[in-house]
């Protein structure tokens, strides 16, 4: 019993010795304070900040100076711990030079919570205690610097900036202006916001770019949203992502599970996996594809190297010329000039409306081909097909050649009027169903 009383007393003494310690530290000194840098420059200086933890507004002007203002709101343990960053602050000294000014706004070493104490190690210096800490910056810097800032956990406000930018950022968001330079972008967990840009350079990820128009992109990124108008030349390394453009030059983009869309692009080279690609309007595209969906309103030339298990909807197309294809599905509004499909497997192309067609070949197993043409349409008509299913209609050809063996199938065939160098349409394969109809 007595050692049960002991034991209890024991507990209670030091509840309130840790009480009394909790209260004591609460009664700490404040310190609000700002603190201010002044450095004159080149106006084409190299100005490089390290941020961290710190809000941050960035302004440009047209003097050869670089102002940095820091205030900070804390709240110490005692008057000298107060005193000691205060001083320690004061005394802080950042490499200079009217060519290169480099400031690094994390002036300790480590910050450490134990139990509900907060410890703070200066760099160089000791360790004082505090409960609150809170910093917040802002600089001005010659419009024409060039800028390499490296942040976490900060929010940043950005001016027009027309010198180089160099942005490396982790868990921030970055507001700015009009970038009127080549700019690089290092991003994890971010958001980035622009007027207009230059040239980007970007690798990013878990990241929201958005901006107004552009100009060349460069860019790696996963599972990030980009969003942007007009580019010039755009090429794209993506896993998981989102990018939307306005009107672009030619585009590259290799990707898995990702979605593109654009109002109107140039020469346009794809990779994908698992994608979804939605243009307006686009010139040449050379596609390499496994499971992707694709919609385009108006193409020049759509070159198919490999695709598998796709989904293709055009409004209008020029040629449409697949090497090779298995399980795709077709499906076009218009087509203008020519239809190749050197090696298809199991594909359906469907054909609503042809325009001045020059050649039309297939070749495959299992393919099935729906196409509309016009009734005055003059065309050379062969096929070599095994177990071949035609809903054509013979009574309009002058049949030439027709040859059945068994499942075998031989013909050649005039529909219309013959000429020299008319146009073909040539079928070659494995249970090929073709229907040809007339409007």
């Amino acid at each position: 019993m007595k050692g049960m009383k002991a034991y209890i007393y024991s507990i209670l003494a030091i509840i309130l010795c840790l009480a009394m310690g909790m209260d004591g530290y609460g009664q700490g000194k404040k310190l609000e304070k700002t603190y201010r840098w002044i450095y004159q420059v080149n106006e084409d200086v190299n100005f490089a900040f390290e941020n961290y933890d710190c809000n941050l507004t960035i302004h440009t002007w047209d003097k050869p100076e670089i102002e940095y203002v820091m205030t900070v709101d804390a709240t110490l343990k005692s008057e000298e711990d107060a005193r000691r960053l205060d001083e320690y602050i004061m005394d802080l000294k950042f490499s200079n030079s009217t060519s290169s000014v480099h400031i690094d706004n994390r002036f300790w070493t480590s910050k450490k919570a134990i139990m509900g104490r907060k410890t703070m190690t200066l760099k160089g210096a000791r360790t004082i205690r505090f409960s609150e800490f809170k910093m917040k910056g802002e600089m001005w810097i010659p419009e024409n610097s060039n800028l390499n800032l490296t942040s976490k956990y900060s929010e940043i406000e950005v001016g027009d900036l027309n010198g180089r930018v160099s942005i490396d950022l982790y868990n921030d968001k970055l507001y700015g202006g009009l970038v009127n330079s080549n700019i690089k972008i290092a991003a994890k967990y971010s958001t980035l916001e622009f007027t207009d840009m230059k040239d980007i350079n970007a690798d990013i990820y878990n990241t929201t770019v958005e901006a107004g128009d552009i100009g060349s992109l460069s860019i790696v990124s996963k599972y990030s949203k980009f969003k942007v108008g007009n580019a010039g030349k755009v090429d794209v390394d993506a896993y998981n992502d989102k990018y939307t453009f306005g009107t672009t030059g030619d585009i590259r983009f290799i990707d898995k599970y990702s979605d593109l869309r654009a109002e109107q692009t140039g020469h346009t080279e794809l990779d994908c996996y698992n994608s979804t690609v939605i243009i307006s309007r686009v010139e040449d595209v050379d596609l390499i594809s496994k499971y992707g969906t694709y919609e385009f309103k108006e193409a020049r030339n759509l070159n198919i190297a490999t695709a598998y298990t796709d989904k293709y909807s055009v409004d209008s197309l020029g040629t449409l010329n697949i090497t090779d294809s298995k399980y795709g599905v077709f499906k076009i509004a218009h087509l203008e000039r020519s239809l190749l499909l050197n090696e298809g497997y199991s594909d359906k192309v469907f054909v609503t409306k042809t325009g001045n067609l020059k050649e039309v070949k297939v070749n495959g197993k299992y393919v099935v081909l729906e196409m509309a043409l016009d009734k005055d349409y003059s065309y050379r008509f062969k096929a070599n097909v095994k177990y071949p299913e035609f809903d054509i209609n013979e009574e309009s050809m002058n049949v030439r050649k027709k040859i059945k063996e068994s499942s075998e199938l031989e013909m050649e065939a005039i529909k219309g009027t013959e000429s020299e160098g008319m146009p073909s349409f040539f079928v070659n394969g494995y249970d090929m169903a073709i229907t040809l109809t007339e409007r």
